[in-house]
């Protein structure tokens, strides 16, 4: 629990989501012998992309502390954006127009909107502690 409570909520934030994409892929994986595989892969994939979008934010608003600047949390807003943009067009349009199901596009969402929540839980609850 110590750990926890010493990590940045950005590196919370891609724990959680890694261990809950986790936990939604092993709880799915039945569904990897029948047509259904895109939604375990999906899990993957989404938690993979979100995880690795979190860490790269924490390390670039290390940088904008370290200068005293914002100039780099705007880079990782603009990041997040460009990422998610490009991993749900990818996604639909393998899903949707090539007929290729290998990652769904709605766990890909799902999974986004967990992860926002997440981090405004852990940015609330951490409000006071400040």
């Amino acid at each position: 629990m110590k750990l926890f409570r010493k990590l940045d909520s950005h590196l919370l934030t891609a724990l959680l989501v890694g261990i809950i994409s986790l936990v939604g892929f092993l709880s799915t994986s039945f569904l990897l012998t029948g047509k259904y595989l895109d939604i375990p892969l999906g899990f993957l994939l989404s938690g993979g992309i979100i995880a690795i979008i979190y860490i790269s934010s924490h390390v670039l608003l290390n940088i904008d502390k370290k200068r005293g600047t914002a100039t780099f949390a705007i880079v990782a807003i603009a990041i997040r954006f460009v990422v998610m943009l490009t991993a749900l067009l990818l996604a639909f349009l393998l899903y949707y127009k090539w007929n290729i199901r290998y990652f769904n596009v709605f766990v890909l969402i799902g999974m986004y909107m967990v992860a926002v929540v997440t981090f405004l839980l852990i940015n609330i609850l951490n409000k006071g502690k400040e």
